[in-house]
This record gives structure tokens, sequence and C-alpha cells, in this order.
């Protein structure tokens, strides 16, 4: 085990990595995390996450007195309280920059822009949200909240034993200080001003505020970030503020529209001076132009490397005199909050003094300060915007001061924080290095910059590697993952043959059952393997006994992860609520969870594979996109991608998706298909058609949707007029016993109702379509996209009383789909039954949500397909020359040309109905 030893000199590490290695491994790893704001939560998110993939048990003790993602900077409420950085810069996680900005269009404004500058108030929540949905997803790892504060830590025996303010304490296996800025400093403050209670020395915290009336003046003490609040703050009519401060520099702005980052300047080799550092940073403000921002933000990747070049008294000297200017000119505000405080500043109501407090004296009237300027105010509020104490020698925090006490901590040498390790380890005063990491702001002097989120989230995904390989852990027991990287509990044989059925079913081949039956049979206790035998049983009508398969999934989840024994919920949930919300939410639910789970997506996204979580496009449109950044260019997300894109008629998008999928994997069922809408929706037909017959007869020999694909390529020869060739591919490829079941319905039956709308032939005899498919399904349909097939094929066999029984069945779900869509199309096609087709016609003109039923805009041309023959049957020309133009300007088809000049002539009559 690696702990990050020097040399092997070093008997006291040594020492401590013996005891280390001697922990039992039957006890998880416990780690305190002292802090629960933004250092707090980042640190928590990145144990989690590193924790999770080596299969360790581990718990984590969160230790903050108050709310989870506040601290100082996001304790506020305020909406005027603006972040100081753009919403695309404040992701928690190097590794998913648009993270935040994604977030912010989920929960705040869909459409907030990359560049705005959100509430600190939602920054908090974020924070929140997203250590929770980190803990939900990282197997093996515990978090407990502990509600109080630390007040010391010290070594117990090989591991530590950390203290509360209420009395307990617990062993650790290590500590991580998150503890955020210090309290705010106050010896700046003559003893009248310390003692007047118009005095507020902790801003953020202060459990009363002084009354200030109109016609008042209140005096900020600082003129930096917390002035730029408390001005808001304090800011009313008829009140002036006055702001002083030793350089009277108030924040500057960012620019509105920046222009592109810059380029980190080169360093010199060798330690550098503090005047070859100004001279740098001075050059590449230059090389930018003269632009200071930029050049300023280009420094931001090399900062850390420059201040450890300087040498402490460089460092010392920099403090002293140019920390100021770098911190204004480094840490700026929002636009809009420097154009209100200029407002101000040029209408009287907030004036800045460059001098500092000297003097004060309590009064009746407020308290009088005297200013180093001579300047005097009488205050009835003087606010302490100074921000944070300079050291921790002199903190008044109890864990601090019993950290340096017992040597298991020694201040930097600028004072301002701890000194550490790269990796954020303390370094000890003596003895073996403690198993304490530091984060934020106490390892400024360290660091420098080590106050901002894009510091911090890097310095919490390195101390948590960091903590993780020092700190004991059982065995890791290696363990077989899918395609994704998602761990499976099962053997190695099981697991292989699992992850091969897997990628059968991505490609929407035939065959994954088998592979997942063989799987269960080689370890009969892989939970996951079972449920989703289950899954296939139960939505691809593999023949599977679903509640055997069910029930030992559940058996046996137990020795499942968190994340398998979610799925199993997942799929109980599907089999017991088919097309429920609560089966939904929870599939949703999962996948925000475990992004990575490429199964779990395909079955919310309705495609070929499966019917989807949701019958709204764009939501599951909303789903894809939103992964973008998990998958990237993977084979089989650009193949749903694709399949998104011609949903949205973004046909070349969708046909060069589709390419790059087919050039990787073949067999990409989902690249296929939506090469096949593609060519179907813009009207080629003829190359459609040639591409997929090879498609079919070659890789797609194979597929599990070859009945599907070859309804797509009968379409095709619809749309040219070659009925012989419809008729030869049906009897070859969509006829039972070749098709059965739920796909029977859905492909053949409807292929046989188009072609007798279209004219291809003068009757049809679906009794042997009907007799595969189980006639549970047809009356009372487990989805709305069902529902429609059903009541065709029923009216289309004239099926009065079953197509009776849909409509009741319909009219008595709770899904508004059923009893707006899915029983108006009953009773539409029952008037076509009884010899109305006129009222059908007016019935199915007036159907709503047909966008809504689910499956391609392909299948759903169904209902205008029925509109165009019942209007026909009702002698009713003009509406079915009007329907078959708007499709005519969708796309071309020679069958719809040659149809509606047949209309417009008049020679087109009505054909037999089903009834006839």
């Amino acid at each position: 085990m690696s702990i990050g030893m020097d040399g092997e000199g070093d008997l006291y590490a040594q020492v401590s990595a013996r005891i280390l290695s001697t922990v039992p491994m039957s006890a998880p790893v416990v780690v305190a995390v002292v802090g629960g704001g933004a250092s707090g939560c980042l640190a928590t998110a990145q144990l989690a996450r590193s924790v999770a993939v080596t299969g360790r048990r581990f718990t984590i003790l969160l230790v903050e007195p108050d709310g989870v993602g506040e601290g100082l900077a996001y304790l506020t409420r305020d909406p005027r309280h603006r972040l100081n950085v753009p919403a695309a810069k404040m992701s928690a996680f190097d590794d998913d920059p648009q993270h935040f900005l994604r977030w912010l269009r989920r929960h705040v404004a869909v459409d907030f822009p990359a560049g705005g500058f959100a509430p600190r108030q939602f920054y908090a929540d974020y924070l929140r949200h997203t250590l929770e949905e980190t803990l939900r997803a990282a197997s093996g790892v515990l978090c407990e909240r502990v509600f109080a504060r630390a007040t010391d830590v010290r070594r117990h025996g090989r591991r530590l034993r950390l203290t509360l303010d209420d009395g307990t304490s617990h062993p650790v296996d290590g500590v991580v200080l998150a503890l955020g800025h210090g309290a705010a400093t106050t010896s700046w403050a003559p003893p009248a001003l310390a003692r007047s209670p118009r005095f507020v020395a902790d801003p953020w915290r202060a459990d009363s505020q002084p009354r200030v009336p109109a016609g008042s003046d209140v005096l900020l003490v600082g003129s930096g970030l917390t002035m730029a609040d408390m001005a808001q703050r304090w800011s009313r009519a008829g009140v002036r503020l006055h702001v002083a401060s030793r350089h009277g520099l108030l924040p500057l702005p960012h620019v509105l529209d920046p222009a592109p980052p810059l380029a980190a300047p080169e360093l010199p080799d060798g330690p550098l001076s503090l005047a070859q550092a100004r001279r740098l940073v001075f050059d590449h403000i230059r090389a930018a132009g003269g632009d200071w921002r930029r050049a300023v933000d280009a420094m931001r990747p090399v900062t850390a490397e420059l201040w450890a070049r300087l040498d402490p008294a460089a460092r010392s000297s920099f403090v002293a005199t140019t920390m100021r200017r770098w911190d204004q000119v480094r840490h700026r505000v929002d636009p809009a909050i420097h154009a209100w405080l200029e407002q101000r500043r040029t209408e009287g109501s907030l004036v800045v003094h460059a001098a500092q407090v000297v003097d004060a004296c309590d009064t009746a009237a407020g308290v009088e300060v005297s200013l180093s300027d001579g300047s005097r105010v009488l205050a009835a509020a003087v606010v302490n915007c100074t921000g944070a104490g300079a050291g921790v020698r002199t903190s008044h925090d109890p864990l601090v001061m019993n950290l340096l006490a017992a040597g298991l901590a020694t201040p930097d040498a600028l004072d301002l924080g701890f000194a550490t390790e790269a990796s954020g380890r303390l370094v000890a005063a003596d003895g073996p290095r403690p198993a304490i990491w530091a984060i934020g702001p106490l390892r400024r002097g360290e660091l420098w910059e080590s106050t901002a989120i894009p510091e911090i989230r890097g310095q919490a995904a390195a101390l948590a590697r960091a903590v993780v390989a020092a700190l004991p852990g059982p065995r890791v027991v290696r363990r077989v993952r899918d395609p994704y990287g998602l761990p499976l509990t099962a053997s190695p044989q099981a697991a292989g043959r699992y992850v091969a059925g897997l990628g059968r079913i991505l490609r929407v081949r035939s065959g994954a059952e088998t592979l997942v039956a063989e799987a269960v049979a080689a370890d009969p206790r892989f939970a996951l393997g079972q449920a989703v035998l289950a899954l296939l049983g139960a939505e691809w009508g593999a023949d599977v006994d679903v509640e055997t398969a069910l029930r030992d999934a559940q058996r046996h989840a137990g020795r499942a992860d968190e994340r398998e024994r979610r799925f199993i919920e997942v799929v109980a949930a599907r089999i017991r609520e088919p097309g429920g919300a609560g089966s939904a939410a929870a599939l949703l639910s999962y996948i925000q969870a475990y992004p990575e789970d490429a199964l779990a997506v395909s079955i919310a996204v309705p495609t070929i594979a499966f019917s989807g979580a949701t019958e709204i496009p764009a939501e599951a449109w909303a789903l894809v996109e939103g992964l973008a950044a998990v998958y990237r260019d993977d084979w089989w997300y650009r193949g749903l991608l694709a399949f998104t894109r011609q949903e949205q008629e973004r046909w070349d998008e969708a046909a060069e998706l589709a390419a790059l999928a087919l050039a990787v994997e073949p067999t990409a069922g989902h690249a296929v298909h939506a090469k096949t809408h593609v060519h179907y929706e813009t009207g080629d037909h003829e190359a459609g058609l040639a591409w997929l017959d090879a498609w079919i007869s070659t890789c797609g020999s194979d597929s599990s949707q070859r009945a599907h694909f070859s309804w797509h390529a009968a379409l095709h020869e619809l749309a040219l007029g070659d009925d012989d060739a419809i008729r030869a591919r049906f009897s070859a490829q969509l006829s039972p016993p070749a098709v059965s079941g739920v796909r029977a319905l859905i492909d053949s039956a409807s292929l046989l109702w188009r072609g007798l709308a279209a004219g291809a032939w003068t009757s049809v005899e679906l009794g042997p379509v009907l007799e595969t498919v189980p006639g549970a399904l047809l009356v009372d349909p487990p989805t709305p996209f069902v529902g429609l097939h059903s009541a065709v094929a029923l009216a289309a066999a004239g099926d009065c009383r079953r197509l009776a029984q849909l409509r009741r069945s319909a009219a008595a779900r709770s899904s508004a789909v059923f009893t707006d869509t899915v029983a108006p199309l009953a009773d539409a096609l029952m008037h076509l039954l009884h010899g109305d087709p006129d009222r059908a016609t007016d019935a199915l003109i007036a159907l709503p949500g047909v966008e809504r039923l689910g499956g391609s805009a392909a299948q759903r041309e169904i209902v205008e397909d029925t509109t165009i023959y019942c209007a026909i049957q009702a002698n009713r020309p003009d509406i079915a020359q009007s329907l078959l133009q708007t499709r005519l300007d969708r796309r071309c088809s020679p069958r719809d040309v040659h149809r509606r000049a047949q209309l417009l002539t008049g020679h087109q009559t009505g054909r037999p109905s089903p009834t006839d």
C-alpha cells in the first residue's frame, strides 16, 4: 500500500504505513469531513466517487452544525447576492464543465445564459443536490450527517479520535479539514467601536441588526466582495453608505462579452523574485493587447506554481504590497453589481474613503467614527466587511488551536493557513504524518489561489485520491464491468455471458435472452441478470417465466450492490405497473443517479427496443441530449442521438450521426433505424429500400427487430407503388409464424391495414395475425402506442365486440392519452365499422394528442392513412386531397402523387370497408 513515503530512511513514515496496514479489514474505513460548505461538499462528493470505483466499504462523517452547501460564501438567501464567476465556470466537477449550467437550466431557468451570474443561494442548493446525487450513486459509501462542531483531533492508537462540541467523540481513520474562511477579524476596531451595539462584527452571522432610520449613514469597513454584498443589503431610500478601506478600491467588473481565453505564459526555470513575477504578469498583459482581464485569467493555471517559485521573503512582500491590487483584478464582480455601485457613487448615496478607522465614540445619535483622512462619519451602523482573520496562530477556533498545540499541524510560512504536502496532507510538527488533509482557504499560504470553486474542485479530486490510497481497506475484489464501467456482482463466467447479452440488447440483435439465461445459469445468485431476464420476458416477449425470474432477482438482491438493487426495483415497478407514472419516475430517477447505465437509458427512450418512460417526445429528446457528456462519441449513443435528431426533423444531423455509428458498429440497430427513417421521411425511397434490403440480408440478418426493418422496407415499396413486392415481402418476412405477438400487431397488422387504405389491395385477412397476439393485449393494452395498433387491427378485422372492449378499457384509464386519444380513436373506428365513414372522418380530424401516442412519426402516420381512407369512403375528396397534399409537402411519394391526381379527376372512389 502506497501512502506517499518520500524515502526509505523515513522511520516515522515506515511505522505509520505498518500501523495503517493492520487495521481490521472487516470494518469500513471511516473518514470525517469537518465542514459542510463548498469545500466540504466537494471533498465528500469526490471521496464518494473515488471510493465507489474500488468496491471498498467507506463511511464518511460529514460534521457540520448548519446547513450543508452553505458555508460563509453561500449562506445568503438574498437573491441580489450573486456569484462572482459566470455560471459556465462553476461546475462542481472538472470532468463535466457544464454540470452547474445544466442544473440551473433544469431547476432555475431553461434559458439561463452561460455567461450569467447566478444568485448565490442557488449555488448552495446545487452543491447540496449534487452531493446527494453523488452519494446515491456511490456503491459501498455511507455518509452520516453529524450536527455538531469539531473541537479537537488526537492520535488514538493507529487511528484518530475526533471530539465534538456536544461532548461526544468518534474514532476515525482520517480527517479532512474543510473549515472554509475563518471568523471575521475585528482587530482593527478601536475598543469603543468593538463594544458598541451599533457595530456588526460578523455581517453574515449577526444575531441582531442595529436600527437604521431614514436619513442615517452606514459605514462599511472594507471595500472588497463582502462590501458589495453588504452595500446591497443596507442600501435603502434615505440612507447614505460610506465605504472605508486603506486603498479605497471598489471591486472591478467582469466584461459582458469576454474575448476568447488566452494561453497561460511559460514560466522560466528556477526560483523567481517578486520583481520577476511582476514582469511576467505585465508582459502577459502586453501580450494580450492590454486586456488585463484576459491576462490575469490566463495566469490561473500557473498561479500555484508561480507562487511556489517565490521564496518566503518574496511571498511576504507580495502580501504586504501587492495582495490587495491582485485580489481586485483577480476576484471581480457581476457587471450589473459594479454598475449599481458606481451609480450610487455618482448620485452621492455611496461615498468611498481611502482611509482607515482610527477612533470611535459611541453617542446617542450614533457611533462617531474618525478616519485617517481626517473625516468623521456619524453612523447608525458600522459593518465589518474586512473578511476573514489573518492567520491560524491567532485563530480562536478550538479545533485549529488544538491541532497546533498537539503538533498535528503547523502554520505555513505566512501564517495564512496550515503547511501541507502537495495532496493537502498536513505537515506535523513531529512524529508520523497524521491522516489529516486540508482543503480550501486553509491551503492559501501554500497555493495562494485556494478560495474559488475552480481551485477547490481540483483540490477535492486530488485529495480524494490521496485519502483513498493512504487509508486502509479490504482486499479489492476485481469485478467484471459492463461496457460502460458499471461493476457486476456475478462470477466471471456469468458476468461475461451477461456482457455479451447486453451487447446484443444495445445492438438490437436477437439472442440476448439466451446469453442472459446462460449468465444466471452459471451464477443463479446473479440478481441483476435475473432482473434483466424478467425484463426481456415482459417487454420483448422472450420465452421467460417472468414472475420466477423477478422473484429470484429480488431474493438475491442482498448480494448485489446498491446500483443493481435499484435497477431490480425499477424492473419490478415496470413489470407490475407497465406504462405507469410511478415506474417511469423510478426509471428516470435511477438514470439520474447512474447515467452510465446504457440499458436503463435504452429502456427509458421510446424506440423499437423498448416502449420508453415518457409519451412526450420532447422529454425523451431532452433525456438523450442531456447524456452527451457521459457517452460522448460512443457508437451506441450516437445511434440513439441520431434517432432523436430524425424525430426532430434534423435529417442531415441524423444521417451524419448514424453514419458515424455504423462505421464503428455495422450492427448498431438504433443507427440503422435512424438512417431508415431519414430515407423514408425525406422521400428517398429507392435508395432507402436498396440500402435497407442489403443491410437486412447481411448485418441485420440476426436483428431482434428484423420484422420492423422489413416493415420499413415495405413502406418504401408502398410509397413507390410496388404492390407485388409488398405482398412478397409480407409473405416472406412479416406473416406468422415468422412474426408473432406484439410485433405482429405493430408491424404485420398495421402494414395490412395501410395497404388496404392506400389501395394496394382490396381486402385483408387479419385472422392469422391476430391469433398470434394475446387477447388481453388487444383489449387492455399496456401503452397508448399498443392501444393505437390494437384499435386499427380490430377495425381492420371488423371485430366490433373487442373494439368496444378496448374503448371501455381506454376510457377507464388514469392516463390522459388513453382517455383523450385512444378511446376517441376506437369510437371513430366503430363509426366506420357501423357504416358511417362520414362521422368517422370528422372524429379522426378532431382527434387530439396523436403525437403523444408514442412510437415514431412514421408509425403514427397510420392515423392519417385511416383518415384519408375514411374521407374517401365518405365521398369527401377535398379532405383526402388536402391530407395527401400536406403529406407530399413533407416528402415525395409516387403513390400519393398518383392518388391525389385520381382524386382531382374524380377517378378514385370508395373502396370496400372492413365490414364489407
